[in-house]
């Protein structure tokens, strides 16, 4: 049986400026899947959750899975 979990990550804005240098980033979403996948867990993918206006993604939930012994 196979075992499934989410994690949910947000873009952060970043920069300076109000239009020229700022952006928005999933700061720390590196880490977070590597600390899943050295906890035995498989990274998935992605689902996008929430965007912006304009298309660009918000948030996302990390997808994750290992097999299970029930």
């Amino acid at each position: 049986m196979k075992q499934v979990k989410f994690v949910r990550i947000t873009s952060e804005l970043s920069g300076f400026g109000p239009f020229k240098g700022t952006k928005y980033c999933f700061d720390g979403a590196e880490e977070t899947v590597r600390e899943w996948i050295e906890a035995g867990w498989d990274y998935c993918g992605f689902v996008p959750l929430e965007t912006r206006g304009q298309g660009d993604m918000e948030t996302v939930s990390l997808v994750f899975q290992r097999e299970t012994t029930d």
